[in-house]
């Protein structure tokens, strides 16, 4: 609930930095936003992240790549939409594209085991 609170206050920060400063409000939005990423990405997310992660341990392994692969995911579409929203869509359009690329390389053990088990079972 603190961590709502303090959201709100930043954005009132943000909406008086626009007026009173309009030039610099794209680098002090960036900046804030940022930050206050950072700060609840160690307040609440890695908690959460830790939490979850202990729940699942007893699970199968792709499992955790499930999770895994959600909260990057979802970090991407977070960062891109900030690009997008101050006038860097390419960019934001590159990180998303890297992104996918770094979760398919997390499940490539993952997938070439599948594979050799499928390949063992298939009779040439």
């Amino acid at each position: 609930m603190a961590v709502l609170f303090q959201l709100f206050i930043i954005y009132i920060v943000l909406l008086l930095l626009s007026f009173a400063v309009p030039s610099l409000h794209p680098i002090l939005y960036t900046t804030l936003f940022l930050m206050v990423a950072v700060y609840v990405l160690f307040t609440v997310l890695v908690p959460f992240a830790r939490t979850l992660l202990a729940l699942v341990e007893k699970l199968p392994a792709p499992t955790m790549l499930l999770v895994v692969s959600a909260g990057l995911y979802y970090m991407a579409e977070l960062l891109a939409s900030q690009m997008k929203d101050e006038g860097y869509g390419a960019f934001g359009q590159l990180f998303q594209t890297v992104m996918k690329i770094v979760i398919l390389t997390l499940w490539f053990p993952s997938i070439s085991q599948l594979i050799e088990t499928i390949y063992t079972l298939i009779p040439w």
